[in-house]
Protein backbone atom coordinates (compact mmCIF):
# COMPACT_ATOMS: atom_id res chain seq x y z
CA UNK A 1 0.00 0.00 0.00
CA UNK A 2 1.34 3.43 -0.96
CA UNK A 3 1.84 6.07 1.74
CA UNK A 4 1.93 9.68 0.59
CA UNK A 5 3.63 12.23 2.79
CA UNK A 6 4.00 15.29 0.62
CA UNK A 7 4.75 17.55 3.56
CA UNK A 8 7.77 15.46 4.40
CA UNK A 9 8.91 15.48 0.81
CA UNK A 10 8.69 11.74 0.14
CA UNK A 11 6.39 9.13 -1.24
CA UNK A 12 6.88 5.70 0.22
CA UNK A 13 5.65 2.59 -1.55
CA UNK A 14 5.87 3.71 -5.21
CA UNK A 15 9.62 4.05 -5.50
CA UNK A 16 9.48 7.86 -5.86
CA UNK A 17 12.13 8.90 -3.40
CA UNK A 18 13.81 11.70 -5.38
CA UNK A 19 12.59 15.28 -5.69
CA UNK A 20 11.84 15.22 -9.45
CA UNK A 21 9.57 12.25 -9.12
CA UNK A 22 7.85 13.84 -6.15
CA UNK A 23 7.16 17.03 -8.12
CA UNK A 24 5.69 14.97 -10.94
CA UNK A 25 3.38 13.13 -8.54
CA UNK A 26 2.28 16.40 -6.99
CA UNK A 27 1.41 17.74 -10.46
CA UNK A 28 -0.58 14.65 -11.32
CA UNK A 29 -2.49 14.85 -8.04
CA UNK A 30 -3.23 18.53 -8.51
CA UNK A 31 -4.46 17.95 -12.08
CA UNK A 32 -6.73 15.12 -11.01
CA UNK A 33 -7.94 17.15 -8.04
CA UNK A 34 -8.94 20.06 -10.27
CA UNK A 35 -10.69 17.71 -12.68
CA UNK A 36 -12.56 16.08 -9.81
CA UNK A 37 -13.59 19.47 -8.44
CA UNK A 38 -14.86 20.56 -11.86
CA UNK A 39 -16.78 17.29 -12.24
CA UNK A 40 -18.38 17.69 -8.82
CA UNK A 41 -19.41 21.26 -9.65
CA UNK A 42 -20.92 20.13 -12.93
CA UNK A 43 -22.94 17.42 -11.18
CA UNK A 44 -24.17 19.90 -8.59
CA UNK A 45 -25.20 22.46 -11.21
CA UNK A 46 -26.96 19.81 -13.29
CA UNK A 47 -28.85 18.57 -10.23
CA UNK A 48 -29.82 22.11 -9.22
CA UNK A 49 -31.02 22.93 -12.73
CA UNK A 50 -33.07 19.74 -12.94
CA UNK A 51 -34.73 20.55 -9.62
CA UNK A 52 -35.45 24.11 -10.69
CA UNK A 53 -36.91 22.94 -14.01
CA UNK A 54 -39.08 20.41 -12.22
CA UNK A 55 -40.38 23.08 -9.90
CA UNK A 56 -41.22 25.39 -12.81
CA UNK A 57 -42.60 22.74 -15.17
CA UNK A 58 -45.46 24.05 -17.25
CA UNK A 59 -48.43 21.92 -18.22
CA UNK A 60 -50.69 22.85 -21.10
CA UNK A 61 -54.26 21.91 -20.19
CA UNK A 62 -57.14 21.73 -22.69
CA UNK A 63 -60.39 23.32 -21.53
CA UNK A 64 -63.54 22.58 -23.47
CA UNK A 65 -66.13 23.84 -21.00
CA UNK A 66 -65.42 27.57 -20.98
CA UNK A 67 -68.48 28.45 -18.93
CA UNK A 68 -68.57 30.64 -15.82
CA UNK A 69 -68.17 29.93 -12.98
CA UNK A 70 -66.22 26.78 -13.88
CA UNK A 71 -63.75 28.20 -16.41
CA UNK A 72 -63.62 31.88 -17.36
CA UNK A 73 -61.32 32.60 -20.35
CA UNK A 74 -61.36 36.37 -19.88
CA UNK A 75 -59.59 36.09 -16.53
CA UNK A 76 -58.10 32.57 -16.77
CA UNK A 77 -59.94 31.69 -13.58
CA UNK A 78 -62.99 29.78 -12.38
CA UNK A 79 -63.95 27.11 -9.88
CA UNK A 80 -62.51 24.21 -11.88
CA UNK A 81 -59.49 26.05 -13.23
CA UNK A 82 -58.55 27.39 -9.79
CA UNK A 83 -58.88 23.95 -8.19
CA UNK A 84 -56.70 22.33 -10.85
CA UNK A 85 -54.18 25.18 -10.75
CA UNK A 86 -53.77 25.08 -6.97
CA UNK A 87 -53.74 21.29 -6.71
CA UNK A 88 -50.91 21.10 -9.25
CA UNK A 89 -49.23 24.23 -7.93
CA UNK A 90 -48.78 22.53 -4.58
CA UNK A 91 -46.52 20.02 -6.37
CA UNK A 92 -44.49 22.62 -8.27
CA UNK A 93 -46.39 22.74 -11.55
CA UNK A 94 -47.70 25.76 -13.46
CA UNK A 95 -50.54 25.38 -15.94
CA UNK A 96 -51.21 27.10 -19.26
CA UNK A 97 -54.92 26.94 -20.23
CA UNK A 98 -55.75 26.14 -23.84
CA UNK A 99 -59.38 26.84 -24.68
CA UNK A 100 -60.76 24.57 -27.38
CA UNK A 101 -64.21 23.50 -28.62
CA UNK A 102 -65.73 20.93 -26.28
CA UNK A 103 -65.75 18.25 -28.97
CA UNK A 104 -62.08 18.93 -29.76
CA UNK A 105 -60.62 18.57 -26.27
CA UNK A 106 -60.10 14.78 -26.44
CA UNK A 107 -58.17 14.98 -29.71
CA UNK A 108 -55.84 17.56 -28.18
CA UNK A 109 -54.66 14.91 -25.73
CA UNK A 110 -54.58 12.07 -28.26
CA UNK A 111 -52.44 14.18 -30.59
CA UNK A 112 -50.17 15.12 -27.68
CA UNK A 113 -50.81 18.82 -28.11
CA UNK A 114 -51.60 19.16 -24.39
CA UNK A 115 -50.56 17.52 -21.14
CA UNK A 116 -54.07 17.09 -19.82
CA UNK A 117 -57.78 17.74 -20.29
CA UNK A 118 -60.23 19.26 -17.82
CA UNK A 119 -63.91 18.35 -17.36
CA UNK A 120 -63.74 14.79 -18.63
CA UNK A 121 -64.98 11.32 -17.63
CA UNK A 122 -63.50 7.85 -17.81
CA UNK A 123 -66.05 6.97 -20.50
CA UNK A 124 -64.51 9.54 -22.86
CA UNK A 125 -63.06 6.79 -25.03
CA UNK A 126 -59.43 7.93 -24.76
CA UNK A 127 -56.62 6.19 -22.92
CA UNK A 128 -55.20 8.47 -20.26
CA UNK A 129 -54.42 8.66 -16.57
CA UNK A 130 -57.64 9.85 -14.95
CA UNK A 131 -57.63 11.75 -11.68
CA UNK A 132 -59.98 11.46 -8.75
CA UNK A 133 -63.27 13.34 -9.14
CA UNK A 134 -62.55 17.02 -8.63
CA UNK A 135 -65.88 18.69 -9.47
CA UNK A 136 -69.50 17.67 -10.03
CA UNK A 137 -72.09 19.47 -12.13
CA UNK A 138 -75.74 19.15 -11.15
CA UNK A 139 -78.66 20.49 -13.14
CA UNK A 140 -81.68 21.64 -11.17
CA UNK A 141 -85.16 23.09 -11.63
CA UNK A 142 -85.58 26.53 -10.05
CA UNK A 143 -88.93 28.26 -9.47
CA UNK A 144 -90.14 31.18 -7.37
CA UNK A 145 -91.35 29.96 -3.99
CA UNK A 146 -94.46 32.13 -4.18
CA UNK A 147 -95.72 30.01 -7.09
CA UNK A 148 -95.91 26.94 -4.88
CA UNK A 149 -94.83 24.58 -7.67
CA UNK A 150 -93.48 21.13 -6.88
CA UNK A 151 -91.13 19.31 -9.23
CA UNK A 152 -90.34 15.81 -8.03
CA UNK A 153 -89.87 14.20 -11.45
CA UNK A 154 -89.42 15.25 -15.05
CA UNK A 155 -93.08 14.65 -15.85
CA UNK A 156 -94.00 17.46 -13.46
CA UNK A 157 -92.59 19.92 -16.00
CA UNK A 158 -95.30 19.08 -18.52
CA UNK A 159 -97.59 21.99 -19.27
CA UNK A 160 -95.35 24.47 -17.42
CA UNK A 161 -93.47 27.32 -19.02
CA UNK A 162 -89.89 26.11 -18.82
CA UNK A 163 -86.69 27.75 -20.05
CA UNK A 164 -83.59 25.52 -20.15
CA UNK A 165 -80.02 25.94 -21.31
CA UNK A 166 -79.09 25.35 -24.95
CA UNK A 167 -79.14 21.67 -26.02
CA UNK A 168 -80.60 20.59 -22.68
CA UNK A 169 -82.67 17.98 -24.52
CA UNK A 170 -79.40 16.31 -25.56
CA UNK A 171 -77.73 16.32 -22.17
CA UNK A 172 -80.67 15.61 -19.84
CA UNK A 173 -81.82 12.31 -21.26
CA UNK A 174 -84.67 10.83 -23.26
CA UNK A 175 -87.40 11.51 -20.71
CA UNK A 176 -86.55 15.20 -20.62
CA UNK A 177 -86.37 15.36 -24.41
CA UNK A 178 -89.81 13.74 -24.67
CA UNK A 179 -91.26 16.25 -22.18
CA UNK A 180 -89.77 19.16 -24.13
CA UNK A 181 -91.13 17.85 -27.41
CA UNK A 182 -94.67 17.63 -26.04
CA UNK A 183 -94.54 20.94 -24.16
CA UNK A 184 -95.30 24.00 -26.32
CA UNK A 185 -94.19 26.22 -23.44
CA UNK A 186 -90.67 24.80 -23.43
CA UNK A 187 -87.73 26.72 -24.92
CA UNK A 188 -83.95 26.98 -24.67
CA UNK A 189 -81.61 29.95 -24.44
CA UNK A 190 -77.91 30.23 -25.21
CA UNK A 191 -77.45 33.24 -22.91
CA UNK A 192 -78.13 31.89 -19.46
CA UNK A 193 -78.20 35.37 -17.91
CA UNK A 194 -81.61 35.70 -19.54
CA UNK A 195 -82.86 32.70 -17.59
CA UNK A 196 -82.26 34.60 -14.37
CA UNK A 197 -84.12 37.65 -15.67
CA UNK A 198 -87.10 35.56 -16.76
CA UNK A 199 -87.26 33.69 -13.46
CA UNK A 200 -87.10 36.71 -11.15
CA UNK A 201 -89.26 38.72 -13.52
CA UNK A 202 -91.97 36.09 -12.97
CA UNK A 203 -92.23 35.46 -16.69
CA UNK A 204 -91.73 31.68 -16.54
CA UNK A 205 -92.72 28.89 -14.21
CA UNK A 206 -89.26 27.39 -13.97
CA UNK A 207 -85.75 27.41 -15.35
CA UNK A 208 -83.45 24.43 -15.81
CA UNK A 209 -79.71 24.94 -15.45
CA UNK A 210 -76.60 23.91 -13.53
CA UNK A 211 -76.88 24.78 -9.84
CA UNK A 212 -73.50 26.53 -9.65
CA UNK A 213 -74.20 28.52 -12.80
CA UNK A 214 -77.50 29.63 -11.25
CA UNK A 215 -75.83 30.77 -8.02
CA UNK A 216 -73.04 32.54 -9.91
CA UNK A 217 -75.37 34.43 -12.26
CA UNK A 218 -77.81 35.24 -9.46
CA UNK A 219 -75.01 36.78 -7.40
CA UNK A 220 -73.98 39.07 -10.28
CA UNK A 221 -77.39 40.04 -11.61
CA UNK A 222 -78.05 43.77 -11.26
CA UNK A 223 -81.35 44.00 -13.15
CA UNK A 224 -83.72 41.90 -11.07
CA UNK A 225 -84.64 41.45 -7.41
CA UNK A 226 -82.78 38.20 -6.81
CA UNK A 227 -83.56 38.24 -3.08
CA UNK A 228 -86.93 36.61 -3.83
CA UNK A 229 -87.10 33.10 -2.27
CA UNK A 230 -86.87 30.19 -4.67
CA UNK A 231 -87.45 26.44 -4.63
CA UNK A 232 -84.74 24.25 -6.06
CA UNK A 233 -85.70 20.77 -7.25
CA UNK A 234 -83.02 18.10 -7.62
CA UNK A 235 -84.50 15.74 -10.21
CA UNK A 236 -81.34 15.13 -12.26
CA UNK A 237 -78.34 13.02 -11.30
CA UNK A 238 -75.09 14.91 -10.66
CA UNK A 239 -72.32 14.43 -13.22
CA UNK A 240 -68.87 14.06 -11.66
CA UNK A 241 -65.82 15.07 -13.65
CA UNK A 242 -62.12 14.26 -13.58
CA UNK A 243 -58.91 15.50 -15.18
CA UNK A 244 -57.18 13.29 -17.77
CA UNK A 245 -53.37 13.41 -17.87
CA UNK A 246 -50.79 11.99 -20.26
CA UNK A 247 -48.46 11.29 -17.31
CA UNK A 248 -49.14 8.92 -14.44
CA UNK A 249 -46.83 10.88 -12.14
CA UNK A 250 -48.56 14.18 -12.82
CA UNK A 251 -51.92 12.49 -12.22
CA UNK A 252 -50.69 11.15 -8.88
CA UNK A 253 -49.29 14.55 -7.92
CA UNK A 254 -52.61 16.17 -8.80
CA UNK A 255 -54.57 13.69 -6.68
CA UNK A 256 -52.32 14.40 -3.71
CA UNK A 257 -52.68 18.14 -4.18
CA UNK A 258 -56.46 17.80 -4.52
CA UNK A 259 -56.67 15.80 -1.32
CA UNK A 260 -54.76 18.48 0.56
CA UNK A 261 -57.03 21.20 -0.87
CA UNK A 262 -60.07 19.39 0.50
CA UNK A 263 -58.52 18.63 3.87
CA UNK A 264 -57.31 22.19 4.42
CA UNK A 265 -60.66 23.73 3.56
CA UNK A 266 -59.15 25.62 0.65
CA UNK A 267 -61.36 23.72 -1.82
CA UNK A 268 -64.51 25.14 -0.19
CA UNK A 269 -62.96 28.61 -0.08
CA UNK A 270 -62.47 28.54 -3.86
CA UNK A 271 -66.08 27.55 -4.46
CA UNK A 272 -67.42 30.11 -2.00
CA UNK A 273 -65.41 32.85 -3.69
CA UNK A 274 -67.45 32.41 -6.86
CA UNK A 275 -70.84 31.47 -5.47
CA UNK A 276 -70.97 33.20 -2.11
CA UNK A 277 -72.17 29.96 -0.57
CA UNK A 278 -71.30 26.27 -0.41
Amino acid sequence: MAILDLSAGSVVGFGFENQSNLTEVRGILRAHGIQLLILMNMVFVAFWMSEAMAEKKELTMAIGMAIAPYNIPETNSGIELDIVREALGAKGYAIVPKYVPFARRNMELLEKRVDGVLTINTNSGIEAFYSDEHIACENVVVSLKKKGLKFEKIEDLKGKSVVAFQEATIYLGEDFAAMAKENPKYRELAKQELQINLLYGDRVDAIVLDKNIFLYLKKRNQKMDTTQPVDVAYIFKPTPFRVAFSSRKVRDDFNEGLRKLRESGRYDEIVKGYLGTR
